[in-house]
């Protein structure tokens, strides 16, 4: 007996292995709504910018830039996996939190009931070291996660 999902959310982070987790999503699920969530970490780039170079940056204009960024690389991901960028909403976060703390949080807004993502394999140390989104994701949340690898 096939299970039926109310409302997914596909996580990704811009990678081609990410588009694995739209087309797995696309067909676990079809007909179920869906929402496609990227997480752009807030590094302070504005500041950054505005300390190294000594004079002011237009840091709103920057962080919009990177938002419609994202969400046109969201869009190119979902027709790559086969997707109707028009079916699926489409949600572009700008954060200083961790991307695992954004899925969760949107997962709950939008009451999903299925979290999908893909892992890039970083076990061990290097999992340490750059973070395992995936992981982080299994560990806090009560939601099943299907992962594409």
């Amino acid at each position: 007996m096939a299970a039926e999902f109310k409302h997914l959310l596909v996580a990704t982070d811009g990678s081609l292995l990410a588009d694995e987790a739209i087309k797995l999503a696309l067909r676990v699920a079809p007909a179920a709504p869906m929402t496609a969530l990227l997480v752009v970490h807030d590094y302070g780039l504005p500041e950054y910018l505005r300390a190294a170079c000594g004079h002011p940056v237009d840091a709103k204009g920057l962080r919009e830039a990177i938002v419609t960024e994202g969400r046109q690389r969201l869009s190119e991901a979902i027709a790559r996996a086969g997707g109707d960028a028009g079916r699926i909403a489409q949600r572009v976060v700008l954060s200083d939190r961790s991307p695992s703390h954004e899925i969760l949080a949107t997962a709950e807004r939008e009451g999903c009931d299925l979290i999908v993502m893909a892992s890039h394999g970083m076990g061990g140390r290097l999992a340490g070291l750059l973070g395992s989104q995936s992981a982080a994701v299994l560990a806090l949340t009560r939601l099943p996660v299907l992962v594409a690898r």
